[in-house]
């Protein structure tokens, strides 16, 4: 498996570490024979081998160029600070290397103003994308051809992949990690990434192909649900507050958010429970009822399930990351 981060004046290194540090951490963790039989690399892939000036000044330094034969099956774009037409003038070879990469069955991950080479390619026509809220007007404007999302942070179509910001790539990432290494690695990165991202192992995405649009019912769904955690819910609760019959309701959720109002609840519930683990001095019981188990035992056999380690246990492995240096 081979991925390359993409270099140009102004990408924000940001986009850059992180992910580098949880991919090669999840293919660090397969088994040797796997590490043999699919090799793992990450390449920085520039116009030259001379670093490009980069956010806060900093030099990474490229192991290849655009005019090297290289395929990848992973390419991730960063964000771009100020305006992105300055550095799509400054390095345009970039835009017919995307394409023959994606020509060549690479996958394209772009995050923020990032997203403007893609939109550069025309790979994005007729498909729907996200960027970074504040370019969104700049980019409807520019792009016509392609359907701004506003409300998604992730939008997946045909192997181009659009995250609004650093966060929701690291979603991306995660998802990818068990796209490719399985859902057992990627739960041991979501714990020890977990406390710096927001995450998702599941589709965390809106995957464009259907006749799948943003629906405010759903949003409001999801919302009600996070303000409720405490309480016993039912998909039958969720749908009379949403005005909705229960088997629209179902439908909808799965169709929008990629898994069903239970799936997602419990998930949104064992992500509350990590933030209340690693920031306040609350016991494991008292935790559980937060997040609406009345039962300690229950509620600890379900974490451990999610995240492979007791709650006790998180909370002492991020604790010792966060003080110790």
């Amino acid at each position: 498996m081979n991925v390359g981060f993409v270099l140009y004046p102004r990408a924000l290194i940001t986009g850059v570490s992180l992910a580098a540090e949880m991919l090669s951490s999840a293919a660090s963790l397969r088994s040797r024979h796997q590490q043999r039989e699919k090799p793992f690399e990450i390449k920085i892939v520039a116009p030259s081998l001379t670093p490009p000036n980069v956010s806060a000044g900093l030099k990474l330094q490229p192991d290849t160029t655009f005019d090297d034969k290289n395929t990848f099956d992973i390419i991730i774009l960063p964000p771009m600070w100020g305006n992105p037409l300055s550095s799509v003038r400054q390095t345009p070879e970039i835009i017919p290397w995307l394409k023959h990469q994606y020509q060549q069955g690479a996958q394209l991950v772009a995050t923020g103003t990032g997203v403007t080479w893609l939109a550069e390619t025309g790979l994005l026509n007729n498909q729907v994308a996200t960027t970074h809220w504040y370019y969104y007007e700049k980019f409807a404007a520019r792009y016509p051809k392609i359907t701004l999302n506003r409300q998604a942070s992730i939008t997946g179509a045909s192997g181009l992949f659009c995250t609004g910001s650093i966060n929701s790539q690291s979603e991306m990432i995660l998802y990818l990690i068990a796209e490719n290494f399985g859902q057992k690695i990627a739960g041991i990165i979501e714990t020890h990434f977990g406390h710096e991202i927001s995450k998702s192992t599941q589709q965390p995405f809106y995957q464009i192909g259907g006749q799948l649009q943003f629906d405010e019912s759903i949003a409001l769904a999801q919302d009600w649900m996070k303000r409720h955690l405490s309480k016993t819910i039912t998909a039958q609760n969720v749908a009379d507050h949403c005005g909705l019959p229960l088997r629209s309701f179902n439908r909808k959720f799965k169709d929008q958010v990629g898994e069903s109002p239970h799936q997602y609840l419990q998930k949104i519930r064992m992500e509350a429970a990590q933030q209340l683990l690693r920031d306040f001095g609350m016991s494991v019981q008292d935790v559980a009822e937060q997040v609406g188990y009345k039962d300690s035992y229950h509620f600890s056999t379900r974490f451990q399930q999610q995240f492979s380690i007791t709650p006790s246990q998180y909370r002492r492995m991020v604790k010792a990351k966060i003080y110790n240096p």
